[in-house]
């Protein structure tokens, strides 16, 4: 019977049930098995970000809220040492020293977090830093007590240093650790911590709390907290793949990724294969050298992208967006200590978009979010410009200034506020990783400073027109990211690389 019905089969419809039967799955090798998050890497990534990230994020924010506490602090020391005032011209230029000293200091721990994270591996890495927290805590604890602005500066240099470092050493532990599917969400969890370490230390630092004259060492005193919760980091293990990349130990990183995936034969053997095959591929690359990132194709091309992102982090204007926000709520109308809390309510936001970027970035791409929030961006900044500009004559656009405020803070948060410390790490193999992240981190570092210390004279030259300039910047990154910036999500460094030789629209061919 069934002979006879194969007769009357159009030749159409037995080639269409050939290639059905061809593409059925025979296994799980077709089908890449899906990690979860377990609760054994969950709780080693919250470690790791809360004594890392969320240590970044309360250390250079500590100032923040107190600020006029803390330059009354050092009208007092100067005038006790030399019996006259301290005049605003003074104390500008030592609170100038005081703000630069951080991104100097974490330029320089920017280009040792990749020497670290390679020397020490990317656990022990992170957990040798809070020795210079220590140090950064008694010296800022210590400069109340002993009449020096001088143990303040240098604190702030430190707190710049292990900045630096944490800011390349935790990307890569966040990378390496979980599932594929997973890294993207997992990387976001960087920014995440930040953010939330600012807005908590901005709360605490509040008139109401510790923002005053006789409490604020401990304000700055409770950096130790999260240097402590960090040491739980020992109990748990390295990152999988410096294991077996940089250590040359399958067993360890096989003991290491069944541990973070709850024994998960299958993944835990699906992942060793994917190690083995980018090993094998490296194993005909020499181990990367500074000078072949400007040498070679493969790697200076995804350098240079990197380094782009990084600077239009910086660049964009995120500076200027904080350091105008009380006086944006001021002319909204809010008086009293509302315009900090209206400062304070912007940095919730943040958290809160931020988190969206975290749920989203695996599903919708590295990419898209970058560009999606960079033109965003512009138009806020570009809306700032003119809101800020015209509101003395209509005083209703100083709501809408509020209101771009509030956009930028989320178009930033949806992308370009994760995404550089994300993507870095992916656009590059075992190799040269580790040096690929000294370099962006130093160079976002370096675009900190410059805007630090380039900003002040800036908004005194051309105070609200500021953000025109950064709106005509926000294009040229808006381009940036459109043409030579490739999709990440999901893909080996081998597929990554073959975009970046390939003659697409991110780069032409290298023939």
């Amino acid at each position: 019977m069934s002979n006879k019905a194969d007769l009357f089969k159009s030749d159409y419809t037995k080639q269409f049930e050939l290639e059905r039967i061809e593409t059925i799955p025979t296994g799980y090798e077709r089908q890449p098995r899906k990690g979860v998050l377990t609760n054994y890497l969950l709780i080693s990534l919250l470690i790791a970000a809360f004594g890392s990230a969320f240590q970044f994020g309360f250390s250079i924010a500590v100032f923040n809220t107190p600020s006029s506490i803390i330059k009354s602090f050092y009208k007092s020391v100067y005038n006790e040492r030399n019996g006259e005032e301290m005049s605003n011209s003074t104390l500008d230029t030592y609170w100038s020293i005081t703000n630069g000293l951080v991104p100097f200091g974490g330029m320089i721990g920017g280009m040792f977090s990749g020497f670290t994270a390679d020397l020490l591996g990317r656990k022990y890495g992170l957990l040798s830093v809070n020795v210079i927290v220590l140090i950064s805590t008694i010296l800022n604890v210590l400069s109340k007590f002993v009449k020096s602005y001088e143990t303040i500066m240098a604190s702030r240099f430190l707190t710049g240093f292990y900045c630096g470092l944490f800011s390349g050493l935790l990307p890569l532990y966040l990378a390496e650790c979980p599932p594929k599917n997973l890294r993207g969400s997992v990387g976001t969890l960087n920014q995440l911590s930040i953010v939330i370490g600012i807005l908590v230390v901005n709360i605490l630092g509040l008139p109401d709390l510790l923002g005053t004259s006789d409490r604020w060492p401990i304000l700055v005193g409770l950096s130790i907290v999260p240097a402590l919760a960090h040491l739980a980091l020992i109990i748990f293990p390295e990152s999988p793949k410096y294991l077996y990349m940089k250590k040359n130990n399958p067993d360890a990183a096989e003991k290491a990724l069944l541990n973070f995936h709850n024994h998960d034969r299958l993944l835990v053997d699906q992942e060793l294969e994917e190690l083995k095959d980018e090993k094998s591929i490296l194993a005909h690359n020499p181990h990367a050298t500074w000078s072949d990132f400007w040498t070679q194709t493969r790697l200076r091309k995804p350098l240079f992208v990197a380094l782009i992102i990084q600077i239009s982090q910086q660049l964009s204007g995120i500076n200027a967006v904080i350091f105008y926000s009380t006086d944006i709520f001021v002319k909204a109308g809010l008086d009293g200590d509302w315009p900090i809390y209206g400062t304070i309510i912007l940095g919730a936001v943040q958290i809160l978009m931020t988190f969206v970027c975290m749920v989203i970035v695996d599903r919708a791409g590295r990419r898209i979010l970058l560009l999606s929030g960079m033109i965003g961006m512009c138009i806020s900044s570009f809306m700032l410009a003119l809101t800020r500009i015209f509101s003395e004559k209509i005083e209703w656009l100083n709501y809408m200034t509020v209101l771009s405020a509030v956009f930028y803070i989320i178009f930033f948060s949806i992308g370009p506020g994760a995404i550089p410390w994300l993507i870095t790490g992916e656009l590059f193999g075992s190799d040269s990783r580790g040096k690929a992240t000294s370099i962006s981190v130093f160079v976002n570092w370096l675009s900190n400073f410059t805007v630090t210390v380039s900003f002040p004279f800036i908004e005194s030259a051309i105070g609200d027109y500021s953000f025109i300039v950064f709106g005509v910047l926000l294009i040229f990154f808006s381009i940036f990211m459109l043409l030579f910036v490739p999709e990440t999500k999901h893909k080996p460094i081998e597929e990554i690389n073959d975009l970046f030789k390939r003659k697409t629209i991110f780069f032409p061919s290298s023939n």
